[in-house]
C-alpha cells in the first residue's frame, strides 16, 4: 500500500505540472510534462493487480502518451484532465486482502476426474434403475428405497469429496443390510445382480486408489507450502465393500459374503 500511494502522489503531482504548463505555447515543454504523466501513470499500472487499475488512470497514461507522440490535439488532453480532475486527486486505494488457500475439493476433482469412479458410479446408477424397472421387485418398500439409493447417486456423483464418501456409504449399508438379502431371493434378477456385485467391487478398488492420491496430495502440498510443518495426518474417510469404515493405509477388503 505504501509503495502504491507512493507511485500515486507522483502521478497526481505530474498531472497538475502538466495542467499547468497546458496554456503555454511551449509545446515542447508541454510534450515533456505529458510525458513524465506517461511514465509515472505506467509505473502505476504496473504496480497494480488488472482488476484494481482504474479507468481514469488507464486513460490518464494513453491520453498523456498520444499528446506526447504528436497524436492528438493539446484540447482533447486539456479536456479529460478538466472532466477528471477530482477523480485523479481524489482516488482512493483499498485492497482486499488474499491470501492462497488449501484447495482440498480441487485436489480431490482433480484425481477423480482421471480414475474411473465417473463411469463406474453411472454403471451402479444405470443397474439399480434396470432392477428398479424390471417389473420383477413386488415390494413398495424396496421400490421406495431403491429409488432414494438412486435419487442420492445421481446427486452425489459430482459432488464434493463428503458428498460421494456420504453416497457411497449409503450405497453399501443399503446393499448389505438390506437389499442384497431380498432381492437375492429373485432368480430372475441373477445377471443384474451379479453385474451389480463385480461393479461395485471395481468401485471400491477405484475410490481406495483416488483417497491414496488424494491424501498423498494433500500431506506434500500442506508440508512444503506450510514452513515448520514436518510431518502432517489427514485421516481420510474410506469403507470397503462391506461398508466398514476403513483407515486409508488398509489395504482394501474383497466384498464380503453378504454383498
Amino acid at each position: 500500500m505504501r509503495f502504491v500511494n507512493e507511485r500515486y502522489k507522483e502521478v497526481v503531482s505530474s498531472t497538475l505540472e502538466l495542467i499547468k504548463v497546458m496554456p503555454s505555447e511551449n509545446r515542447d515543454a508541454k510534450k515533456q510534462k505529458a510525458n513524465v504523466v506517461f511514465e509515472n501513470s505506467q509505473d502505476l499500472l504496473s504496480a497494480l493487480p488488472e482488476n484494481d487499475k482504474p479507468q481514469w488512470l488507464k486513460l490518464l497514461s494513453q491520453h498523456a502518451q498520444h499528446f506526447a507522440n504528436d497524436a492528438t490535439q493539446p484540447h482533447v488532453i486539456m479536456e479529460f484532465l478538466v472532466d477528471n480532475s477530482s477523480l485523479i486527486r481524489g482516488h482512493e486505494w483499498a485492497f482486499e486482502s488474499q491470501v492462497d488457500t488449501f484447495d482440498f475439493d480441487s485436489i480431490f476433482e482433480h484425481y477423480k476426474s482421471e480414475s474411473r469412479l465417473p463411469e463406474l458410479f453411472e454403471e451402479i446408477i444405470r443397474l439399480l434403475e434396470l432392477i428398479q424397472g424390471s417389473g420383477d421387485v413386488d415390494s413398495v418398500a424396496m421400490m421406495n428405497a431403491l429409488g432414494k439409493v438412486i435419487a442420492t447417486l445421481k446427486n452425489s456423483k459430482n459432488g464434493s469429496y463428503f458428498s460421494l464418501n456420504g453416497a457411497w456409504s449409503f450405497l453399501i449399508s443399503f446393499l448389505q443390510n438390506y437389499m442384497w438379502t431380498e432381492l437375492s431371493k429373485l432368480p430372475v434378477l441373477g445377471s443384474a445382480m451379479e453385474a451389480l456385485r463385480k461393479t461395485i467391487e471395481e468401485t471400491n478398488e477405484e475410490m481406495y486408489k483416488v483417497h491414496a492420491q488424494v491424501q498423498k496430495e494433500v500431506q506434500t502440498s500442506v508440508e512444503l507450502q506450510v514452513k515448520g510443518l514436518n510431518k502432517t495426518n489427514f485421516n481420510f474417510i474410506s469403507y470397503d465393500k462391506s461398508g466398514k469404515n476403513l483407515d486409508i493405509s488398509e489395504q482394501p477388503k474383497r466384498i464380503s459374503a453378504a454383498v
